[in-house]
């Protein structure tokens, strides 16, 4: 049961959090504040053992500043921490059909690592679909589409998207890396390359359900192949 409330919490407040970064590009620090004090309550009624937990938690802590560091936002760092003390350990939920998650290793990693992993696999997929929607479109300017996609750079003020193309020594050069500090005006009416604004919140609240539900997708792909 306590188990079910994590995943509902954690979810609700992760989907709230996923809708305001997208559209607003901001997560109130409210919700992780919920979400740890939530977290910390349950644990007084688990059996979880203490090392275990302090092992998790403490574990994430470098993880969030990397993330912090790599430029993935603030966000992104305190929902990692939030969720370790939510859910420090790998649920087992009793349904119908069996127990969830589905997929869980020999040797159990904490939770907040393993929804970390899913999240990145799925934040790795958007290159496949930027790159599918180009090719509907046709545009497959390699590698560039597996990065980004072509608008006109008069709309790109107010969208959340980055340059992916400047000018040096008088020369439009491109890169597959976001240009932050690129003016969009000197493009004037012409069709360049963007990269979009993804927050990774979307895919980190996406990785929880999957967590949840199916488990450990590196172990089961590992599986599959061996």
């Amino acid at each position: 049961m306590l188990d079910v409330l994590r995943f509902v919490i954690g979810m609700a407040l992760l989907v709230y959090a996923s809708y305001t970064d997208f559209k607003y590009r901001e997560a109130r620090n409210e919700l992780w504040i919920i979400m740890g004090a939530v977290g910390i309550v349950l644990l007084l009624y688990s059996d979880y053992p203490p090392p275990a937990v302090f092992f998790s938690v403490m574990l994430m802590l470098p993880i969030a500043f990397v993330v912090l560091v790599a430029g993935m936002g603030g966000a992104d760092a305190k929902a990692l921490i939030a969720i370790s003390l939510l859910a420090p350990l790998f649920p087992h939920i009793d349904t119908a059909v069996g127990e969830l998650p589905l997929w869980v290793a020999p040797v159990e990693f904490p939770f907040p690592l393993t929804v970390f992993i899913n999240s990145l696999l799925l934040f790795l997929a958007i290159p496949v679909a930027l790159f599918v929607r180009n090719a509907i479109r046709g545009d497959l300017a390699l590698p560039y589409c597996f990065f980004g996609c072509r608008m006109q750079a008069s709309d790109i003020p107010g969208s959340y998207v980055w340059p992916m193309e400047y000018i040096e020594d008088g020369r439009r050069k491109k890169s597959i890396l976001p240009k932050r500090d690129v003016d969009p005006a000197v493009f004037g009416d012409e069709v360049i390359w963007v990269t979009p604004k993804v927050p990774f919140l979307i895919p980190l609240t996406a990785g929880y359900a999957i967590s949840f539900l199916l488990g450990d997708l590196v172990y089961q792909v590992v599986s599959v192949l061996t």
